[in-house]
This record gives C-alpha cells, structure tokens and sequence, in this order.
C-alpha cells in the first residue's frame, strides 16, 4: 500500500532520516517505534507530502507523493490518508461536530444534511453521541482524542495515520484509544501507521513494528520477530534500559 523508499531529509546540519525504506502493508497496521527525536513524526509528515523529502521516494498505492508537482497534487493525494495529531489538533472555537464535518466541507462537495448525518454518526461511533455542540476547552484530552479519530474516519479514507496518539493520557484513557483504534481498523479495514513510543502497550493495536534509531530503520517485522531480534540498540528500547547504544538525553 504505501512503499517507502532510501529516503532522506535532513534540517540544517542535521540528518533527520538516512535511507530509510519500508513497505506498509494493505489492510493491517504497522507501528514505527524508536526513542523520541529519532525521525518517527517527521517520516509522517513526508508521507502526508506536509514535507518534501531531500531524496528517495514515497508511494501511496499507485500514486506517488514525491513527484507530486504542486501542493495541489499532494492535497489530492492525502484525500486518501486520514491523520490523527499528537494533540488531536482541534479548532477551538469550533463545536466537536464542526470539527469532524470540517474535512467533508472542505474536500467533498456533498449536501450539508449528509455532511450532518455522517458527523453525527462518527461521534456516536468514537463513544461521544450528546456531546456534538460541545467545544473542545468543555471536554477531556481523551475525549478531545476521540474526536480526532471521528475527523480523521469521517472521509473513509485507504490510511489512517495516528501521531502519537496515547500523549498526555493517563493508562486507563490510553487503553481506551488503543482498543478504539483496534476495533475501528478490523470494522473498517483501513491501512494504518501508528507512530509511538510505548511499548508493550503499542503491540495490542499492530500487525509489524519497524523501530527508528539515529535516523535509520533498526528492524521491520512481526512483533514476535521485534520482540526476539538480538540487535543491542533493539533490546535496549524493548527492556526500557539505561544502558547501551542509544544515547538518553
């Protein structure tokens, strides 16, 4: 579905990623893991075409996002894609159903009655049905988190994306998103790319992990072949230790 290729970027001196290739398979959910500042939110945004890659190439399905020749042409291509953003990333002046219908009005030109109906029903899916004039500052961060997966569903898109999605939860809300997530993705069957941190919590949602480190791609695999790589930059980051390769900041 989406085939990343030795790509690169880098900001000033500092090399962000460094040939990085992946494939994300149809239908499942991938979970890009690594310690924080080592390039996972930034590989986001390339494949949402909200950056440009130095070099290397990004494809979705048949379409690629690095030869698109404008911003118009990387829009048409991110109709496909549905992002949840670490901090879900709501108009705040807007009540949660305006939030959620907000990307029909602006890419779909469908009557105002349907773009309603499938509001409504995408807060009553995420749990929130009654809450729909609410304004984001009236709810809690794990309803507000909610609300970002109803926006990001509401399209139907082929990929979802979810950009840290547990930040600033307390374990019982994270657990709760994380089943929303799971559950959402076996009813619909989208693609998904789940970026974070946490670990074991991350594998009850995905299908592989690829792990980020300095940039590079240390393993892309199962969760089983994740959990039993032998790599000491890999078992450092599964046994949280202080320890070893990678450098604590």
């Amino acid at each position: 579905m989406i085939k990343i290729r030795n790509v690169y970027k880098r900001f000033g001196t500092q090399e962000v990623l460094r040939g990085v290739s992946l494939d994300i398979e149809e239908g499942k959910t991938t979970a890009i893991l690594g310690p924080s500042g080592t390039g996972k939110s930034v590989l986001l945004k390339l494949i949402t075409g909200l950056m440009l890659v130095d070099s290397g190439e990004i494809t979705i399905g048949d379409q690629s996002m690095t030869s698109a020749k404008n911003p118009h042409e990387r829009r048409l291509i991110c109709q496909r894609m549905g992002v949840l953003f670490q901090g879900a990333a709501l108009f705040d002046s807007m009540n949660l159903i305006d939030n959620v219908a907000f990307p029909l009005r602006y890419t779909l030109k469908i009557p105002e009655s349907e773009v309603i109906a499938r509001s409504v029903e995408m807060l009553e899916q995420v749990g929130l049905a009654g809450k729909e004039l609410a304004l984001p500052g009236e709810v809690s961060i794990g309803m507000r988190k909610r609300v970002g997966i109803a926006r990001a569903m509401v399209v139907e898109p082929e990929v979802i994306l979810f950009d840290e999605p547990n930040t600033g939860l307390d374990p019982e809300v994270g657990q709760e998103i994380y089943e929303l997530i799971r559950d959402t993705q076996r009813e619909r069957g989208f693609t998904g790319i789940v970026v974070s941190h946490e670990i074991p919590e991350v594998f009850q949602v995905c299908d592989r992990v690829a792990m980020l480190y300095r940039g590079e791609v240390q393993i892309n695999g199962a969760v089983d072949e994740f959990l039993a790589c032998e790599k000491p930059v890999v078992q450092q980051f599964v046994r949280g230790d202080t320890v070893g390769p990678i450098e604590l900041s």
